[in-house]
């Protein structure tokens, strides 16, 4: 045994050593750029074993072509391990010199790189913005692989933002383009990222067939670790299906070779399957362990999707365990989900500019494009403009917010009115969207005494998912249902405590509060006073 732990840590100090001369290798690079530099630092990714093939370094090569392939380079080289800000810093050092020398292929190279980078790092606009010039320059290709790969790209994007539905439709993309090729190693992450895909909308059968697919391209590619993380997508689609004993199984011979890889990121992800695994079959101080394995990781990546996963489970595990720190582990959950609904509002417009664009150049040609530049410039601008306008509202504050509200209702109720007196010869003309909250209002003003004003009544009352209402209010309103619901009954309150003398308890009830001194201290954070100086000030008016 000693023996063996001898070699293991010989191993480990040989690894060190050779990313040691990696790093020194580029840094002298760094500062004096020649032919000599460049093979030294090539010659340690392959003595590290990252190449695959050897890279030939011309002795006529440009300056500008040798820098960008050396940062281009060291960007895959830090991406792979794991520390995204130095390929953040050399792939945007490569990229404005991929496109001097007119080498396409690697600016899209490097475009999708920077584009996986900020996904990591959670700026999804940025993540858009180079997914959406990567996929720009793959289309101009023609080129089937590269293709797919930035569909691929956008998908995982998407699937960031939890927006599912949206990723879908690239993903199959993806997979159509994929599918006529010889890529296994391609098709493999194309599989792969459908299952995560699938797994998110709540499909498990097709989450665990994709996952599947993409299991046994890795174990025909003979890619050990790479299969063991298929293994972690079937996993989570089994323990959905209820295949407990299965799900254990894969995990079980899927985390060692995750931890051999050094992969953290799908480490963490594998104990986090493995903690809902734990959690779902009732051994709850088991699951908690393995989501304290999983929290450093995505805490030390800033990863607040998962991470969020990580604290609902530890909130769960911990119930009856440790009380104090479930509690804790609740509220930072709470916290980063409501982080993560705020940064979608946010990135929303530029993601859906980055497919509005995607789908123009995908079905232009040559001879339409001449033709076609001045509308892609409007819908651009239009773009532009939006993103702006919801940075700008997203910084105003709550008064703001409720304002905007307001006028919104006043718009509302001119549009209803409008409506009826228009119905039989306009019924076509009103909005969808305005007809969407209209019918959100009339069903609020409606059951304002029942105390059925959920995100979930209000879905199932309009016939749709919570998911799909609640991303539909975030897009017309710009704010949360709840602070909507929340105006309506003030201003309820505003019309009672103006045009009649009913008790202020009275009031409260039709405006649906349960306790009166609820009603009040609603009311007096959203005007500054009480509803009985507001009736006095008001009455009359």
């Amino acid at each position: 045994m000693k023996r063996i732990l001898t070699i293991i840590a010989i191993c480990l100090l040989c690894t060190v050593a050779q990313a040691a001369d990696t790093e020194a290798a580029l840094a002298a690079f760094n500062k004096q750029v020649s032919s000599s530099n460049a093979e030294r630092f090539f010659s340690g990714l392959e003595e590290e074993g990252f190449l695959d093939e050897t890279i030939a370094v011309r002795e006529n090569m440009s300056h500008d072509s040798l820098c960008a392939t050396v940062w281009y380079w060291a960007a895959e080289y830090y991406y792979d391990a794991q520390d995204f800000k130095l390929s953040e810093h050399y792939g945007l050092c490569a990229l404005p010199l991929c496109k001097a020398i007119g080498d396409k292929t690697m600016e899209a190279d490097c475009a999708s790189l920077l584009s996986l980078v900020y996904v990591r790092l959670g700026d999804f606009d940025k993540a858009a913005l180079y997914a959406k010039r990567c996929n720009k320059l793959d289309l101009e290709s023609g080129d089937p692989d590269n293709i797919a790969s930035s569909y691929n790209t956008l998908a995982g994007i998407y699937m960031s933002m939890r927006q599912p539905d949206e990723a879908e439709k690239y993903i199959l993309r993806a997979i159509d383009y994929i599918e006529g090729t010889d890529n296994m190693p391609r098709k493999a992450v194309i599989y792969g990222m459908a299952s995560e895909v699938y797994q998110h909308k709540g499909m498990p059968d097709q989450t665990l067939d994709y996952a599947t697919k993409a299991l046994e391209i890795e174990n025909k590619l003979g890619r050990k670790d790479k299969a063991a993380i298929r293994r972690t997508q079937r996993a989570a689609a089994l323990i959905v299906l209820e295949r407990f004993d299965e799900a254990e199984k894969e995990l079980t011979e899927a985390i060692p070779f995750i931890e051999a890889s050094g992969n953290y990121h799908s480490l963490a992800i594998a104990y986090n399957h493995m903690g809902d695994l734990l959690y779902v079959t009732g051994r709850n101080r088991e699951g908690a362990e393995y989501y304290y394995k999983a929290l450093p990781i995505f805490m030390a990546q800033h990863d607040i999707y998962n991470e969020a996963h990580t604290r609902k489970g530890l909130r769960e595990t911990l119930r009856g365990i440790d009380p104090e720190a479930a509690l804790e582990h609740g509220d930072r959950f709470e916290h980063l989900r409501d982080s993560i609904y705020d940064h979608e509002t946010n990135a929303n417009l530029s993601q859906f500019a980055a497919e509005m664009e995607n789908d123009i150049l995908q079905q232009i040609n040559h001879k339409q494009r001449i033709r076609t530049i001045v509308s892609i410039s409007v819908i651009c601008t239009f773009f532009v403009f939006l993103a702006l306008i919801s940075y700008i509202f997203y910084r105003r504050r709550q008064k703001l917010q409720i304002e905007h509200f307001n006028n919104l209702l006043i718009e509302v109720e001119r549009l209803r009115r409008q409506e009826r007196a228009k119905q039989a010869v306009e019924k076509e003309c009103t909005a969808e969207s305005d007809l969407f909250l209209a019918r959100v209002v009339e069903y609020i003003n409606n059951n304002l005494t029942t105390g059925k004003l959920s995100v979930e009544d209000m879905s199932d009352a309009l016939c749709m998912s919570v998911s799909t209402f609640r991303r539909r209010m975030l897009t017309i309103i710009k704010g949360s249902p709840k602070a909507f619901v929340d105006t309506i009954r003030i201003n309820k309150a505003k019309e009672l405590l103006s045009s009649s003398s009913l008790p202020v308890n009275e009031i409260a009830t039709r405006c649906g509060y349960k306790e009166a001194n609820s009603f009040i201290r609603a009311f007096q954070r959203d005007t500054g006073i009480s509803p009985a100086k507001w009736r006095e000030k008001n009455k009359q008016r």
